[in-house]
């Protein structure tokens, strides 16, 4: 781990090595990012060895991260996810639901994972409305490392039932997920178990950069111009754009694409934030009261918030809100053009990307990515719930011909 500088805080900037500090700050109490001495990643990896890497996954891009314990890797098929081109318009969507706990979350687990072995931790704990619990539950599963996860009561059947069948210790709280989240901080501290939590472990972001490192690999080290990403704490698009600063500054890439944080309009604190840096040049993350149908991104308190408020910032980019209406709407549409099925946060970045166009602010030309963070199986209520389900009719030829007439 020779390529880690240190930790640096968000907020304060101050640098801390990594033998002083685990998770937050101790200055201000917010939250900390690897910093990497590029010129040793650059001496490691380059175009040419990754051409002739057979390991097509997330592992292929090993010096970028800040473990070295690969030989406790998870013997998972992780990353290296499609990307897709639209028929119709200059857009690609990234399908994470391929992975192996069927969510983008299995990137940060598999860091997070690496970095509590090699710290000898007896247990892994983590809050989660249900995407990164089953994530973090999957992949300790393949390491036979204890998990125990804290969810909120309205967290989807689908997303319990991959918690419990992976063998995870599952907590259902009478309460939201920012409360299960407190709980959790609490007793991971008390009983020094190693604590998973987005938006609080900085090596969470450092395992979902490598969804950048693939789309410019899998677009010919092309960067795109524009990449919308649903949010909710925040970290995946703090991930994001800290793959493509790594990529940039290693030389990968020549520009860096504009970022769009994506939220729904029902969990929209990060774009308020946004909205009021615009107005006053102030960074201020506000509480709101989260109650979109898309519950990976449903939060009060987005604990990364800060962190990517810094990333569309530093990209140049923009934050949208979109109705659920709109959300569930583009769950249709992405299975029917694309043939994906994706759960409501995972549409949720097209949905921004469809509100941009409309208003012309992206461009026909600009190649615009859109993350599909998880599968549709993981809440198929709201799949359901847009679409007509049709009622049994008799076992009969002539009946079911009569009913197709109708149809067609």
């Amino acid at each position: 781990m020779d390529t880690v500088l240190g930790l640096r805080c968000v907020r304060c900037e101050k640098e801390w090595s990594v033998e002083q500090i685990q998770y937050t700050c101790p200055s201000c109490q917010n939250n900390l990012d690897v910093v990497y001495d590029y010129a040793k990643i650059a001496q490691r990896i380059s175009k040419k060895s990754l051409q002739e890497n057979r390991d097509y996954s997330i592992w292929r891009y090993r010096s970028f991260y800040p473990v070295d314990n690969f030989e406790n890797i998870p013997s998972l098929q992780i990353g290296w996810t499609p990307l897709y081109k639209s028929k119709k318009q200059n857009l690609y969507i990234k399908d994470d639901g391929r992975n192996p706990s069927a969510s983008f979350k299995d990137r940060a687990s598999a860091i997070a994972l690496l970095d509590a072995i090699s710290k000898k931790s007896p247990r892994i704990m983590g809050a989660s409305t249900g995407n990164a619990g089953s994530s973090i539950a999957c992949l300790g599963a393949s390491a036979d490392v204890p998990i125990t996860i804290l969810v909120p009561n309205s967290a989807p059947q689908a997303k319990l039932a991959q918690l419990l069948i992976f063998g995870a210790t599952v907590v259902p709280i009478d309460g939201n997920y920012d409360q299960a989240f407190d709980l959790c901080q609490e007793i991971a501290l008390h009983n020094n178990w190693y604590n998973r939590n987005t938006g609080y472990n900085p090596y969470t972001r450092e395992g979902k950069k490598s969804c950048a490192f693939e789309i410019c690999e899998q677009l010919n080290w092309q960067a795109p111009d524009w990449v919308f990403v649903s949010v909710g704490d925040g970290n995946i698009i703090s991930g994001i754009w800290k793959g493509f600063y790594d990529l940039y500054h290693c030389k990968f890439i020549d520009k860096l694409p504009r970022l769009v944080a994506v939220q729904s309009s029902k969990s929209n604190a990060i774009h308020q934030a946004f909205v009021h840096f615009n107005n006053t040049g102030e960074k201020t993350i506000k509480q709101t009261a989260a109650t979109t149908i898309a519950d990976s991104i449903s939060v009060d308190i987005p604990r990364d918030g800060l962190a990517a408020l810094n990333s569309i910032i530093a990209s140049k980019g923009l934050s949208v809100e979109v109705d659920d209406s709109e959300i569930l709407c583009e769950i249709r549409n992405i299975a029917r053009d694309f043939a994906v099925f994706a759960e409501p946060a995972g549409a949720t970045s097209v949905a921004g990307f469809n509100k941009l166009v409309a208003q012309n602010v992206v461009k026909e030309e600009e190649v615009s990515v859109c993350i599909i963070t998880g599968n549709g199986l993981k809440d198929i209520s709201s799949a359901l719930s847009i679409v007509k389900r049709p009622q049994p009719i008799a076992p009969c030829r002539s009946k079911v011909e009569e009913y197709l007439q109708r149809r067609n």
